[in-house]
């Protein structure tokens, strides 16, 4: 194993580097500030270990080892526990640290490079699998906690890191494609999970924990994230088949590279897309706690299994318009956005109707699959699933518009996803208490997302460029000999 990671590593050293000054920004360059370096490279023969779709596929195994995993025991309800509040504090204590770390690792990732990120993202997942396994059948708080807090900061650099990948690494007319691939990818973590969830828990329908086989399983499959992470290549040594660069702008020293991120976050166009990055997944603590207080176990299992074909659905609808380069950029950016919040708004006025139904019963129904009331419910978590992965899709899509370097997708990715978390917080904590009324977590959901919409538009009638900005090898070429003739 060892000389296959060598060999892979060290296959097509031979490359053409190029150093230019800084020749493409998301903001202009103020008169007097230091010229940094980009390193741009292009090889001298094609290897498929440096190819996007290479690239794609380990960031998409990475994905589906770990996050896919997560998604999966979260999908069952309360990381597959009888109660719900534990598990959601657990949950808002990992959101907390990821929406604090993320930010940062952003910055931390252009300096050790996405590969490094990838790496020590994947470390916390397996040892939050194992804390929710102790503590529903051997119970240490202490220990859930504990893996819920590196699961965090893991998580931080992982997202920051995955979503500058998927962006960045591919050329700008196919990154919807390849976000859905990866989506899909992501999605495939929970339905084998839920297949495992479904086939072990089968018998069991009424409320209560899943199997201890269920977690050892889940385990297994998250330890494998890290070794498939050291697979990935450098930014610098990346082929796509229309040969532009990626591109790549390291600042001079640490404390620029936070400066960069911390004042990225200040520009008008990112405070304008903050409430959608707060909102984007602000649904799926409520989507937990309404699978565990109203439906049985095996029918939660069934949830965790079928609900992901709605997120693949939805991401290869969304690549489909996002990638149509008939139409005008601006038009599809708004086509989606606009399909996206009917979807949501209308998820929430269902919830509130259902709600109220379970509110006026004398006591609180319990779903088991297929049965009475079963289809009208349960068909909220399938389109809650279904919009709200292709909000977050789109999300990635629309900052990729406004960056041309990997380093800064790197710090919008990073804020993308540290606010996202930080609205993740929020929803968790508030499903950890017990007596939490479920029409304040409805309201919530349904306001900010009404809220977000205006702002959002906004950048998209901003939209300038009226397709991707390409920018192929041999124009970086020239512009690099350009800018070093007139630096001279």
């Amino acid at each position: 194993m060892h000389v296959f990671f060598i060999n892979l590593y060290i296959a097509n050293d031979s490359i053409l580097e190029f150093k230019s000054p800084h020749i493409m920004s998301t903001e202009p360059v103020p008169a007097g500030q230091i010229e940094h370096e980009f390193t741009q490279t292009r090889r001298s023969r094609w290897s498929f270990f440096r190819s996007i779709p290479f690239q794609i596929a380990v960031a998409s195994g990475v994905s589906f080892t770990a996050p896919g995993m997560w998604d999966a025991l979260n999908n069952v309800g309360a990381g597959g526990a009888a109660e719900p509040y534990a598990v959601s504090a657990a949950n808002a204590l990992v959101y907390g640290l990821f929406a604090v770390v993320c930010v940062a690792a952003g910055a931390i990732n252009n300096r050790i490079g996405l590969r490094y990120g990838l790496v020590i993202g994947a470390i916390g997942y397996p040892i939050y699998g194992a804390g929710l396994y102790t503590n529903n059948y051997h119970p240490t708080t202490w220990f859930m906690l504990f893996g819920s807090a590196l699961c965090g900061i893991s998580a931080g650099f992982f997202w920051a890191a995955e979503a500058a990948i998927i962006i960045g690494y591919p050329s700008p007319s196919e990154r919807a494609f390849y976000l859905a691939i990866w989506q899909t990818a992501k999605a495939a973590g929970p339905i084998v999970g839920g297949a495992i969830s479904l086939g072990l828990n089968a018998k069991t329908d009424g409320k209560g924990i899943v199997s201890a086989s269920t977690y050892i399983v889940f385990i297994v499959i998250m330890c494998l994230g890290l070794p498939i992470a050291l697979l990935l290549s450098p930014a610098e040594k990346v082929q796509r088949k229309d040969r532009s660069a990626v591109l790549v702008h390291k600042q001079e020293t640490w404390a620029k590279e936070f400066k960069a991120a911390v004042k990225l976050i200040a520009t008008r166009r990112v405070l304008l897309l903050l409430p959608s990055f707060f909102i984007s997944y602000f649904y799926n603590g409520f989507l937990s706690t309404w699978l565990t207080d109203y439906f049985t176990v095996r029918s939660r299992a069934f949830s965790s299994f079928f609900t992901n074909f709605a997120g693949i659905a939805s991401s290869f609808i969304l690549a489909g318009l996002l990638d149509r380069q008939s139409i005008f950029i601006k038009t599809r950016a708004k086509i989606a956005f606009a399909s996206i919040v009917v979807i949501l708004t209308g998820t929430w006025i269902w919830a509130t109707i259902l709600q109220k139904q379970f509110y006026d019963m004398p006591e609180p129904p319990l779903f088991d699959w297929f049965t009475g009331g079963f289809g009208k419910s349960y068909a909220l978590v399938f389109f809650w699933t279904f919009g709200g992965q292709a909000f977050q899709q789109f999300l990635y899509w629309l900052i990729g518009q406004y960056s041309t370097d990997l380093s800064s997708l790197s710090y919008h990715c990073g804020i993308l996803r540290g606010f996202e978390a930080l609205g993740q917080t929020v929803a968790w904590a508030m499903q950890s208490q017990g007596n939490a009324n479920h029409f304040v977590s409805i309201g919530l959901n349904f306001g900010i997302t009404l809220l977000a919409f205006v702002p959002t538009w906004i950048v998209l009638n901003e939209l300038e460029h009226s397709h991707e900005v390409q920018v192929p090898v041999e124009e970086q070429t020239e512009t690099t000999k350009t800018a070093d003739d007139s630096s001279a």
